[in-house]
């Protein structure tokens, strides 16, 4: 069973930090970014997690590939922790506006088209400097091409703060 298309994601507390953090501690003349953790239901994806880049990453002013060791073992904790599945990655826009690039969007062909990923929908949060401030746009991309979701950041709550953030 295919689930509905994603019109809305929301982000945890916990995955908000990790995403500011890096914001604020990251080269800011180069791109970053990190895979996204959470769970689909209906017709919302609910961030649980946010990586960061990792070690390895490759970071160019026009360019972010996450590391892919940091990667699986954030989502192998992720999933033992909460039963999170990687649903999408973030990255950063430095000299852009936060709208995926044609590379974005060949990229989450790529991954929606790879049978071993069983991705129905590629989530994407891209963030681009505007008035000092960093500002980002949700994006869905399926198979009938990329499209904005609506972006809600959760309010803390005990129960969703249960969830550690990931590095």
């Amino acid at each position: 069973m295919n689930p509905q298309p994603v019109t809305t994601v929301r982000l945890t507390p916990a995955a908000a930090r990790t995403v500011a953090t890096e914001l604020r501690t990251a080269d800011h003349a180069t791109e970053t970014g990190g895979i996204l953790l959470g769970h689909h239901s209906a017709d919302v994806v609910t961030i649980h997690h946010a990586g960061t880049p990792g070690p390895a990453a490759v970071r160019t002013p026009t360019y972010f590939l996450r590391d892919r060791a940091h990667a699986q073992m954030l989502a192998d904790q992720a999933f033992a922790a909460d039963g999170s599945v990687w649903i999408g990655e973030w990255h950063t826009h430095p000299t852009g506006r936060p709208i995926p690039s044609a590379r974005d969007t060949a990229t989450y062909q790529q991954l929606l088209g790879d049978p071993e990923l069983g991705f129905t929908s590629v989530v994407a949060l891209t963030l681009a400097p505007r008035d000092g401030q960093w500002t980002g746009t949700a994006w869905v991309a399926h198979d009938r091409g990329v499209a904005t979701a609506a972006l809600e950041l959760l309010k803390p709550h005990p129960r969703n703060e249960a969830t550690g953030r990931l590095h």
